[in-house]
């Protein structure tokens, strides 16, 4: 009797030691080392530092301070407010090209990067903006980068393109008071077949913002020829604001730009 509680003693202390042993040995392997923690880390911070630097590629075409800005808050993991601004010519529906460029920079770049605002001041001109204020709201986002396209359009046969200069100063003065390190793109609404006093308007604008240092964005360029009867298809019937071709090509053009891919 004695010697059968001895076995069963043995055989319930090795069943034992068996369980013991399993969950021990279960914990040790399921427990990252420090060794395997500081590689998955060190793998962690190689992807993101290669996603980086793909990101920094996607910026080749921009400014060097625009360069410069996203290269920081990249490493920073910090957010760039990126301000889209403008006219009937900056529409602000899902089909527009603001909604398209916004669409690929945060394909591109990630959502983390940019916090993208659109703001459309339908019929407004660079006058009223200045008489009701509308730059306070532009310069209240804090801008880091301002994509601005200056009432040109509205202000044909209205203001008067010196008038319209002097105007787009006093608005980017406002800005720049409050947001001394924006960066400020300036470009042209869209064309118009067969005018004649708005494109050397637009000839002006381009002449200020080099003058001035702004860079400036020419989507005219990937738009039909302003004598080209075809351009009547890229603009509304009132020729207010693009139309679905209108968009597509002025949305090509600024994606190619601030979206540089490989042969771009």
């Amino acid at each position: 009797m004695k010697k059968r509680i001895i076995v069963s003693n043995v055989v319930v202390l090795c069943i034992a030691s068996i369980i013991v042993g399993h969950f021990y040995w279960k914990q040790k392997i399921s427990k990252p080392t420090a060794a395997s923690v500081e590689s998955s880390a060190e793998n962690k911070k190689e992807d993101n530092s290669k996603q980086n630097d793909t990101r920094e590629d996607y910026a080749k075409n921009l400014p060097e301070d625009v360069q410069k800005k996203i290269k920081t808050a990249l490493k920073e993991e910090k957010q760039l407010n990126f301000v889209i601004w403008g006219s009937e010519s900056v529409p602000s529906d899902q089909n527009g090209w603001p909604e398209k460029l916004k669409k690929e920079l945060l394909s591109a770049y990630g959502d983390e990067l940019f916090n993208i605002s659109i703001v459309s001041d339908a019929e407004e001109t660079t006058h009223s903006v200045l008489n009701k204020k509308l730059y306070k709201k532009i310069a209240d986002k804090k801008p880091d980068i301002l994509l601005f396209e200056p009432f040109i359009l509205n202000d044909n046969g209205v203001v008067g393109i010196d008038n319209t200069l002097s105007n787009i100063t006093d608005i980017l003065r406002k800005i720049q008071e409050a947001n001394p390190d924006v960066s400020i793109m300036l470009q042209p609404a869209h064309p118009l077949f067969g005018a004649k006093f708005y494109p050397k308007e637009v000839d002006a604008l381009k002449q200020y913002a080099e003058e001035n240092h702004f860079t400036y964005l020419n989507h005219w360029e990937n738009w039909p020829d302003k004598e080209d009867e075809q351009l009547k298809q890229y603009v509304t019937e009132d020729r207010s604001k693009p139309s679905e071709k209108g968009n597509q090509v002025w949305g090509e053009y600024l994606i190619k730009y601030f979206v540089a891919k490989d042969g771009q």
